[in-house]
């Protein structure tokens, strides 16, 4: 079973692939044919910034919320779906503190052994601490940035005139 993500890159088992993209390009993703075709979860924390954003006629999803990293955990070893895609959420990792650091790296060792019997998305929209820890765990990182160029900044001038100086100045 391979997804294509954009020409050149697919997902497949095997491995477990980190996604860092707008949330608009997981929504295209998620509603190609072949996802519907086989068993999703789709695993999120406290709020997902993806989910409100597909059709209301959407993909069939399994969905999942996890409030915390162990919870995560869990859901992760109890998946058995074909396509399973974690959103991840900085909140719940940013918690971790000292020794608790240390369950970064088994979450990244559950995303590992559950790439090994089905396709494995790490979706973020932008990466962070908490994050980059996870991406030694994957196999493979697939930035996209958005198109569209950034607007230009405009300089704000303190310039007060009155009407005249304007143009709006009567004729008399």
């Amino acid at each position: 079973m391979q997804l294509t993500l954009e020409p050149g890159v697919s997902l497949g088992p095997g491995r477990a692939t980190a996604l860092i993209a707008p949330p608009g390009f997981l929504v295209d993703l998620l509603m190609q044919p072949e996802v519907g075709r086989y068993s999703t979860l789709y695993l999120y924390g406290v709020s997902s910034r993806v989910l409100f954003r597909l059709p209301r006629r959407g993909p069939n999803l399994g969905v999942q919320s996890c409030m915390t990293v162990h919870q995560l955990l869990s859901s992760l070893r109890e998946a058995y779906q074909t396509i399973v895609v974690v959103e991840y959420d900085g909140d719940i990792f940013s918690a971790l503190e000292g020794d608790d650091r240390d369950v970064i790296t088994v979450v990244g060792e559950a995303l590992q052994d559950l790439a090994r019997s089905s396709v494995v998305l790490l979706y973020a929209p932008r990466a962070d601490r908490g994050l980059r820890s996870l991406l030694r765990a994957v196999g493979q990182v697939v930035w996209r940035y958005d198109d569209r160029p950034a607007a230009p900044a405009l300089r704000a001038r303190a310039v007060q005139r009155t009407l005249g100086e304007a143009g709006w100045g009567a004729s008399s």
